[in-house]
């Protein structure tokens, strides 16, 4: 019943049983994992702690407590507890596993990573070849290591593949730029399961990789009439879009985006950028302002509102945003060159100079810098 989710009827029949024989304590264990599994955590502790020390379950007992500290948060304590069961019981795969699966769970994939190996090349089988391959695979493309995890991930057979083993596949082919590969894996994917959103993200940005722009945006698409509420759907298809050149779909995409993430500046600076594209330099300015009531101060406005203002042959307000982005871009080789040329205009050659020798440091095969080096240079004569 407890395996089926009747929590009430189980913990009724334990109970009863525990009346009955409460010499078998493993009816306290299996209580206790009910009260966890209903988030009732200091009482799953409380009949833990009265199992006897000496009892052949206190073992079990321990990795129970292990569990109540582990959804708890409280994970120092939760390994000590294995820990503790180790010590009672030194040679017990379940223990190390549940140790591996603790430090799996909580980022500590290092640590993870030579217990999943000793308990998949090891005696006895205490979890699937399967399912220790996808652990070692998530692990070490956790850390980046995409060829190892790419071994592993390889290791496990077609027929044996699940929704997440397929996903860290294809995620490893894309890390490596496989991008055929992942495509393929990815597409299995969602032909086993068509809600796991991640992937359509992941194959969109694979099919752009491979310059599939109409076939990417297509999944994105798809991923959007899955889930209307994710706002990375929206950006990723306002990306494809403009480089299809649809800047009016691909700006109702940001729109949408911006709806639904409005504390997000990346969207409103990306809606942003196209209105500068377009040419819309009053409107860009008045969304700005908007943008700075709402305590959205990203330093990239200022460069938008440099860039517009300037094309509005305002260059008094012009110059005042230049000089409150300098500081934030001053090692961005196009805005060096952009008020670098604004600068050259205004006649302002002790700031022009400033930024002209700022940007040959970093970049000095840059042949406009070098251009506007030598004007400097011609004028200074």
């Amino acid at each position: 019943m407890h395996a089926l989710g009747f929590l009430s009827e189980a913990k009724e029949a334990y109970g009863a049983l525990n009346y009955l024989a409460p010499q078998i304590q493993e009816w306290n264990i299996a209580l206790a994992e009910i009260a966890i599994d209903e988030d009732d955590y200091d009482k799953a502790l409380d009949i833990l702690l009265t199992i006897d020390k000496e009892s052949d379950v206190y073992p079990q007992a321990l990795l129970t407590m292990a569990d109540a500290y582990q959804v708890q948060g409280l994970y120092e304590v939760s390994e000590k507890k294995i820990f503790e069961a180790m010590a009672l019981l030194p040679d017990e795969p379940i223990l190390d596993y549940a140790l591996a699966q603790l430090y799996h769970s909580i980022g500590e994939y290092k640590k993870a990573i030579p217990i999943y190996e000793e308990l998949a090349f090891g005696n006895g089988e205490i979890a699937s070849a399967t399912q220790l391959h996808f652990f070692l695979g998530d692990c070490h493309n956790a850390i980046g290591e995409f060829e190892t995890a790419l071994q592993y991930l390889e290791r496990i057979p077609a027929d044996e593949h699940f929704p997440d083993s397929y996903f860290q596949l294809g995620f490893t082919y894309f890390q490596l730029k496989e991008y055929a590969r992942a495509i393929s894996i990815f597409n299995k994917l969602l032909e086993t399961d068509n809600a796991y959103l991640s992937a359509y993200l992941y194959l969109a940005n694979a099919l752009e990789a491979e310059l599939e722009l109409e076939e990417a945006l297509a999944v994105m698409e798809q991923a959007i009439m899955r889930n209307p509420y994710q706002h990375e759907f929206y950006t990723t298809a306002a990306r494809l879009q403009l480089k299809l050149n649809r800047e009016q779909d691909a700006e109702s995409n940001l729109r949408e985006a911006a709806a639904l993430e409005p504390d997000l500046s990346s969207i409103h600076l990306a809606l942003g950028n196209l209105l500068l594209k377009q040419g819309r330099f009053e409107e860009l300015i008045a969304y700005i302002a908007d943008r700075a009531e709402q305590e959205d101060n990203d330093p990239q406005y200022n460069w938008l509102l440099a860039a517009s203002h300037n094309a509005l042959e305002d260059y008094d307000s012009a110059n005042k945003e230049y000089e409150a982005a300098y500081p934030h871009f001053a090692d961005n080789e196009s805005f060096l060159l952009e008020y670098a040329s604004f600068l050259r205009e205004e006649g302002n050659w002790e700031k022009l100079s400033e930024v002209i020798h700022q940007g040959l440091a970093l970049y000095p095969a840059n042949t406009e810098l070098l251009q506007l080096h030598d004007e400097l240079h011609h004028f200074d004569q």
